[in-house]
């Protein structure tokens, strides 16, 4: 079968693994991919890519902030692959990363890895495609998955049902923990990567279950340096006390700047799933915006180059 592998070009590593786990497919003459990388030297984009869309079986879409802010791959690719459900086109999305997928059409679709889980916040990144080809290898070998016959037998059959659950307090701890591993591991990829820049140090000072520390230090510019400051719980709150949010990860960045008061990310839950808000514990003001692991970071991160003159 012939698969249009739309993507954002800021995901050309997560394209890169992909390619390599279908290998085998491929091998197997199982299924055949494009990507507008195929695209030869002079040849006109815009009708390549519908040329080649309109010849194909499958339309694998890699989820990422970076392609849904993409107008050409939203608005474009998809919305033609979505005209084409008629004619038996078969849509594959792939969460590469936390993203706001689930606000769009893509969640009428089955979505890879199995539940929708982002690779990204898998342990093991291999496991995560493992479970995308094996779920690819059983669509296209199965006999009534054909162009042309909408709707049989295809990934697109299938919704992503939500289950109401509660959550007891050794689900919330353990939660609390995963996420604050999940950041560290995060932000030391990002610390790792930035350290390559001329003048830029780093030195972890504490790395534990409960809390992380860090000194990052800008040589480029006098007396510019910044601690950051990661835990488990508010200072003198105890995340075991009887507040109704009471489980709490808190950080703090000191620099040359000043001190700055350390904000709160509560856990939060609803009948589904558990995830984190922002909060200021000192003025009271509260985000109510879902986030994750990788949100978190993100936001720790831009804060904390931002204390050391770095953007």
């Amino acid at each position: 079968m012939n698969a249009f592998i739309s993507y954002s070009h800021q995901d050309n590593r997560m394209l890169e693994l992909l390619h390599k786990h279908l290998t085998q497919l491929q091998r197997d003459n199982v299924i055949k991919t494009w990507t507008d990388k195929d695209i030869r030297a002079g040849s006109k984009l815009d009708q390549t890519i519908s040329t080649v869309l309109k010849s194909a079986d499958l339309f694998i879409a890699l989820l990422s902030p970076d392609y849904i802010a993409s107008n050409y791959c939203y608005e474009k690719e998809f919305q033609s692959a979505l005209e084409m459900q008629e004619q038996g086109m078969i849509i594959i999305p792939i969460i590469l990363e936390p993203c706001d997928w689930l606000s769009t059409p893509f969640k009428n679709f089955k979505a890879l890895p199995t539940d929708g889980k982002a690779i990204s916040t898998w342990e093991n990144m291999n496991t995560a495609f493992l479970d995308i080809v094996q779920n690819i290898r059983k669509l296209v070998s199965s006999p009534t998955t054909v162009k042309g016959t909408p709707h049989m037998a295809s990934l697109q059959s299938t919704r992503n049902y939500r289950v109401q659950k509660d959550f007891d307090s050794i689900e919330k701890i353990e939660f609390v923990e995963k996420t604050l591993h999940e950041v560290k591991e995060y932000l030391k990829r990002y610390i790792d990567e930035i350290s390559k820049l001329d003048n830029i140090k780093s030195r972890i000072i504490i790395d534990n279950d409960k809390e992380f520390e860090c000194l990052l230090v800008n040589r480029n510019k006098i007396a510019t340096e910044s601690h950051l400051k990661i835990s488990i719980g508010a200072e003198n709150v105890s995340i075991f006390s009887s507040r109704s949010n009471d489980k709490q990860i808190s950080y703090s960045i000191n620099s040359g700047s000043g001190r700055q008061e350390p904000k709160m990310l509560i856990l939060s839950f609803d009948e589904y799933h558990l995830f984190w808000t922002e909060n200021n514990y000192y003025s009271g003001s509260r985000n109510k915006k879902e986030l994750g692991s990788k949100e978190i970071s993100d936001l720790i991160w831009s804060e904390w180059l931002e204390s050391v003159g770095i953007l």
